[in-house]
């Protein structure tokens, strides 16, 4: 008895057609299915049921809202449409309130004429919350299609209506964080409502996904949608489930046959081809009937748990794979900021694993107090990642934590525990000059991947894999390791501290 909302924060996902399909796989498991277009402003759900019979007697949503300023509970289920078919040999029923575009002439001066102020203002927040209960009394599950972006309809059916949202995304930045954001919104927003509610559960689903012909592409854009959404997975896996098995198993392909008119898949391909968008469609209705319950063995991923567990458990004692360090500078941080997660992305390509990287984020100078967290962190990691400028050789804490693994490589005897990375030139004292060195001075051409060239892109495959391969030749971890914590006052500018081994 679950209301759910399909979103998205840019149009052009799929979001009407994945809701469409999964409605009818919901209905052909014998569930009572209502889909609601609350896509007032470019609606056009009932477009996707033309493979079926369909009883027309309801005036729509735009018609019952309108209804409530001249009655205080007007009967929505008089504006319901009747939908009966058969799919993949059974058949099955639904019921679907449309916008009331497709039956009233007069639908779009309605539409100018209402105002959602006045709706509020007239009690309409009661009366939605009165739908909403008696939509979880009488179906078994609720699908409405929401409006793009951000929109007061968008509100209500993100925050006030909802039990799950189902929220789809396309592999670019702009709708990949742009739904990140409106959902975290949207979650913080219930807190506010003045009506009793459940944490709201959010199912990623990547849409129009292509991975045929750009592999590598698209396994780094997976490894960022599980990254960016990982407080959403969270919420209902299983401990111990990641949620990169999830974003790979419940992707939405891209089929161009699809963009032409309003198909279904589960009509036009069925359910059985794992390349085929109506299997994924089967898997979501699936996690939906199941109220995201048992995850892991409704989308068929059970056996990852063991493994990721087996694969993600470290050297007794290390926290994490890579120590960053660098010069606290504003343009190094934007650099690394998002080559950061794109290494993360490709190492963890290579070691079959999320890597753990510790990147400190705040200006500390040498004057500063040292954060037990960084501390604890420098202690801790297996790498240091050195990112090279001319100020980071004159920096007291660079040359500290550059310091602090020298001296573990001469007590361990292990060599390439310091993996410096040149951003941008610079004189190098006579204790690092010794160093194998990574030229990735291309980096500071441009913050962002896209505009990095094919030639950078490669060198960070390379260095992937070479930190993939010292990953595991790391030493066993002592806690009696030293960190050399820096001075009180700082060093005479040029100046470096001692090193083990200078």
């Amino acid at each position: 008895m679950s209301i759910v909302t399909f979103y998205s924060y840019k149009g052009g996902v799929g979001r009407s057609m994945a809701l469409a399909n999964i409605a009818v796989l919901l209905a052909k498991r014998g569930l009572r299915v209502l889909a609601v277009d609350w896509d007032l402003e470019a609606p056009g759900l009932e477009r996707y049921f033309s493979y079926f019979r369909t009883e027309v007697s309801g005036g729509g949503l735009l018609n019952l809202l309108m209804e409530k300023h001249n009655e205080d509970s007007p009967e929505w289920d008089r504006h319901l449409w009747r939908i009966e078919g058969e799919v993949e040999g059974k058949d099955f029923s639904l019921h679907l309130l449309p916008s009331g575009k497709e039956a009233d002439d007069a639908y779009a001066a309605k539409l100018e004429r209402f105002e959602w102020d006045s709706f509020f203002a007239d009690g309409g927040g009661d009366y939605l919350e009165s739908l909403r209960e008696e939509w979880r009394k009488t179906y078994d599950v609720t699908l409405i299609d929401s409006r793009t972006g951000l929109s007061d309809a968008g509100g209500i059916c993100t925050i006030q209506l909802p039990d799950i949202v189902v929220a789809m995304f396309t592999a670019n930045y702009q709708s990949l964080y742009g739904v990140r954001d409106i959902m975290r919104a949207a979650q913080a927003a219930r807190n506010n409502l003045a009506y009793d509610r459940m944490h709201l559960a959010v199912v990623p689903l990547p849409a129009r996904f292509g991975s045929r012909t750009e592999f590598r592409e698209s396994q780094e854009w997976l490894g960022q949608f599980a990254e960016v959404l990982d407080e959403f997975y969270k919420d209902w896996l299983p401990n111990g489930l990641d949620p990169r098995h999830v974003v790979e198993v419940l992707k939405v392909p891209q089929v161009d046959f699809f963009g032409f008119g309003e198909k279904l898949a589960v009509m036009e391909q069925g359910t059985s081809d794992p390349d085929g968008m109506g299997f994924i469609y089967d898997r979501v209705a699936s996690l939906l009937a199941n109220d995201l319950d048992d995850a892991e063995l409704v989308l068929k991923i059970e056996g990852k748990i063991e493994h990721r567990q087996a694969r993600s458990v470290h050297k007794e004692g290390y926290e994490y794979d890579l120590y960053v360090s660098y010069g606290h500078q504003p343009i190094v941080y934007e650099v690394l900021r998002g080559f950061v997660d794109e290494l993360r992305s490709m190492l963890g390509l290579e070691i079959g694993r999320d890597p753990t990287v510790f990147l400190d984020y705040n200006e500390l100078g040498g004057g500063d107090v040292w954060a037990e967290k960084t501390h604890s962190a420098l202690s801790r990691a297996k790498l240091l990642l050195a990112f090279l400028t001319p100020r980071y050789f004159t920096s007291e804490w660079c040359t500290r934590e550059w310091a602090t693994f020298a001296q573990r490589e001469q007590v361990t005897q292990a060599n390439g525990l310091i993996f410096p990375i040149v951003l941008r030139e610079s004189e190098m004292p006579a204790w690092a000059v010794t160093r194998t060195y990574w030229d990735m001075s291309e980096l500071l051409l441009g913050s962002s991947s896209k505009r990095r060239s094919l030639k950078t892109r490669k060198r960070v495959l390379q260095l992937a894999g070479e930190l993939a391969n010292r990953l595991r030749d790391v030493p066993q971890f002592d806690p009696d390791w030293t960190v050399l914590e820096p001075p009180r006052t700082k060093t005479h500018h040029g100046s470096f501290l001692p090193l083990p081994g200078s």
